[in-house]
């Protein structure tokens, strides 16, 4: 027989204030006239309602702060450690180049790289060989045809319109 797993306080603190909010509105609607019912049910659901944001938004991240102190590590919840840097972002691009990936995603990689390498990292002859891998494996691609082997691409492109 499998043992069931016990309830938290917070969960049984959550399901005792929700039970009586609605046993309040039910008491209220169906049983008596009586207002206290109806202020009964909207301090239950209030309070059930400051419980779950006082666990999300103080008790908990306080928790885990502290726990990342007394454990060394900076946070244990921490999100933005799982986006990837712009360098794995262009090891990645470059990885779909190397390893002949699908048509479409070889030239949307080269065009990101050329956009990366041409607006952010400031080398324009990194761009031009992303570019040319890509017309390099696929020479008929109309994708790339606004992309200049001279400059970046803005500047052919400006020419056309």
């Amino acid at each position: 027989m499998r043992r069931k797993k016990p309830e938290s306080p917070s969960t049984v603190i959550r399901a005792t204030f929700g039970t009586a909010t609605v046993f309040c509105f039910v008491a209220a609607m169906f049983l008596s006239d009586d207002p206290r019912w109806w202020a009964a049910m909207a301090a239950c659901g209030t309070i059930w309602w400051a419980w779950d944001i006082l666990i999300e938004h103080v008790i908990e991240p306080t928790g885990d702060w502290i726990l990342g102190i007394l454990t060394g590590q900076e946070s244990v919840g921490e999100k933005s450690a799982l986006r990837p840097t712009l360098n794995d972002n262009i090891r990645l691009l470059e990885s779909h180049l190397e390893q002949n990936a699908s048509r479409q995603v070889c030239i949307n990689a080269a065009i990101r790289l050329e956009e990366i390498y041409r607006t952010v990292k400031k080398d324009p002859e990194r761009a031009k060989k992303a570019i040319a891998r890509a017309r390099e494996l696929y020479p008929d691609a109309i994708e790339l045809e606004g992309y200049s082997d001279v400059a970046g691409g803005d500047e052919e492109r400006e020419g056309r319109e």
